[in-house]
């Protein structure tokens, strides 16, 4: 298997498309600044007149703002699939990146935003409703890297959805270097998050302190367990889905992240 978990492989395409949509436009405005005539005697006598004078019924449009970028990982951030499923039959995982702050980053006139007042319960984890191109101005964020790890039967394959079949284990989990002092306040979010969203308490994994709650499952078990681990300046956030966890793996799994992450 090589595609993502549905609704995570939707926003991606999202982004996509709307990053396909601002290029597409950004060439069309350049392209009618920059039209030559296709009569050589036009483009010889524009060529003698000196600088041409702008079309006083364009309208300038400023570039957006780069508050964010993308880029492949330059610290932690990948977790090897078979060190969380050994021996995985079948298999999907994310191609590890990074998104941290573009160059107008630090210029909030440009590029603004905080946290939600409130956790969005309906959504996905953190329940923040913000996709990184907003979720890093609002948190201050450093960097941010997310990944999924996917494992399922052989068999899997001929039910549908065949994510959903039982013997299915996914690891889904974000990666966020806090801002010295975190401005954006995300840790606080996050508590209050974990303990309204996920009835999370607090507990301990691999030594590193915890809050562990769990959520509606999206992979056909009865529910999933969702992990806010913290280590300095780093946090961490996973969902462990599916219904075909065995006793203890679980754990062996978030000793992974923490080992790998933290």
């Amino acid at each position: 298997m090589t595609r993502a978990p549905r609704r995570r492989a939707a926003t991606a395409a999202r982004a996509a498309l709307a990053a396909l949509a601002v290029g597409a436009l950004a060439t069309t405005l350049l392209g009618a600044c920059t039209t030559e005539s296709a009569d050589p005697a036009v483009r010889s006598a524009t060529s003698t007149t000196g600088t041409a004078q702008p079309d006083p019924g364009m309208t300038f449009i400023e570039a957006a703002p780069r508050c964010t970028t993308t880029r492949p990982l330059t610290g932690k951030g990948r977790v090897p699939l078979d060190a969380v499923f050994p021996g995985a039959e079948t298999s999907a995982f994310s191609a590890p990146k990074e998104a941290v702050p573009g160059p107008d980053a630090a210029d909030r006139a440009q590029c603004p935003g905080e946290l939600p007042s409130r956790p969005q319960c309906d959504g996905l984890v953190p329940w923040t409703g913000l996709l990184n191109d907003a979720f890093i101005p609002a948190s201050r964020a450093r960097r941010v890297v997310e990944g999924y790890l996917l494992t399922m039967p052989k068999q899997a394959g001929n039910q549908a959805p065949p994510e959903s079949s039982a013997g299915t284990k996914v690891v889904t989990f974000s990666l966020v270097d806090l801002a010295a002092g975190d401005p954006g306040g995300l840790v606080a979010y996050l508590d209050a998050a974990f303990t309204t969203c996920a009835k999370a308490s607090p507990s301990r994994v691999a030594g590193v302190g915890a809050r562990i709650g769990t959520v509606p499952s999206e992979y056909g078990a009865g529910s999933a367990e969702v992990v806010l681990l913290r280590r300095g300046a780093h946090l961490v956030w996973a969902t462990l889905d599916g219904s075909g966890w065995q006793p203890g793996e679980q754990q062996r799994a978030l000793a992974v992240l923490v080992a790998r992450l933290l």
